[in-house]
């Protein structure tokens, strides 16, 4: 779990990027269900949303627009109700696992993602209100920490302030991973490399993102009844967990199975809690767009691990 601790603003972004290199080093890359891939692209980019809500929250803060810091915190409470509902959590999920993930949706996920959708695309209008033209917030914005195009790659920078200079430098169309080249969306760009070009940079980046969510609530309904985990036992941990008042953990009905009637279904899992699964060793990589960024994480297995 501890890559889903390296940033609380956007655990989704760190689980993917670092499941990614597991699942190329076991080789199951293949095998990760489209059910399962379809959960992950909902989830990162509800992140993608909620992050992007949380600059623009504290960046209004900064500059003394506090009812823009009120709207990002109150709408982000949309998002983290809809991932406290699916995950267990409100952030830090572990829930991106390498073979898929641990759960599929539960009972009303459904209606909540589709009331959720709707609530935010009643709210975002409200930001283009109160700053786009608002000649308070462009004086305290425009020109402000300019960056051009040579200067950001100078430095690596990637993400919104990369592609406030106009390059559409976007990893979900430029190297796509779990099916995003199947989504329908736009890479959004601006030639204003400041303070207020990135800020309407996000603003733009939500929308793209609801475009995405509402695809996956789509291909949800066709895929309901598919697997969200591979079906390798030695890989496939946490087995039936559930949903609890404290997050996830393992369901009634599995406890009572391995501790009342099943010595076979307890071995695997003490020894997969205990000792995890085996990593071949080899080299991998993996990418992802971070809602700030590209988000790289780079493995290396000399011998096989656990």
């Amino acid at each position: 779990t501890f890559c889903t601790r390296m940033d609380y603003v956007a655990p989704f972004a760190t689980e993917a990027a670092y499941v990614g290199a597991v699942e190329r080093l076991l080789g199951i890359e293949d095998d990760i269900s489209e059910r399962a891939k379809i959960i992950r692209v909902l989830l990162l980019e509800l992140n993608r949303i909620s992050s992007h809500l949380i600059a623009i929250a504290t960046g209004g803060m900064e500059i003394g627009a506090l009812t823009v810091m009120t709207c990002g915190f109150r709408d982000r409470e949309i998002v983290l109700d809809i991932f406290e509902a699916i995950t267990g959590l409100r952030m830090n999920h572990a829930f991106i696992r390498p073979g898929g993930v641990p759960l599929d949706l539960p009972e009303g996920a459904m209606t909540q993602l589709r009331d959720g959708v709707a609530l935010l695309k009643k709210r975002l209008p409200e930001y283009a209100a109160l700053c786009n033209e608002n000649p308070i917030f462009k004086g305290r914005l425009k020109g402000v920490g300019y960056l051009n195009l040579a200067g950001a790659m100078a430095l690596g920078i990637t993400g919104p302030i990369l592609r406030s200079t106009g390059l559409d430098w976007d990893l979900r169309k430029k190297q796509p991973y779990w099916d995003y080249e199947t989504y329908d969306f736009e890479v959004v760009t601006r030639d204003e490399p400041d303070a207020y070009g990135r800020f309407r940079i996000r603003l733009d980046e939500m929308w793209e993102s609801l475009k995405i969510v509402e695809q996956c609530i789509e291909r949800l309904v066709a895929t309901e009844g598919q697997p969200v985990m591979v079906a390798d036992k030695k890989i496939a941990w946490p087995a039936k967990l559930a949903i609890g008042s404290d997050g996830q953990g393992n369901s009634a009905e599995h406890i009572r199975e391995i501790m009342g009637t099943s010595m076979e279904a307890l071995i695997p899992h003490f020894k997969l809690v205990t000792e995890g699964f085996r990593v071949p060793a080899g080299q991998a990589s993996q990418a992802v767009e971070h809602p700030r960024g590209e988000q790289p994480n780079e493995g290396e297995c000399e011998e096989p691990q656990e």
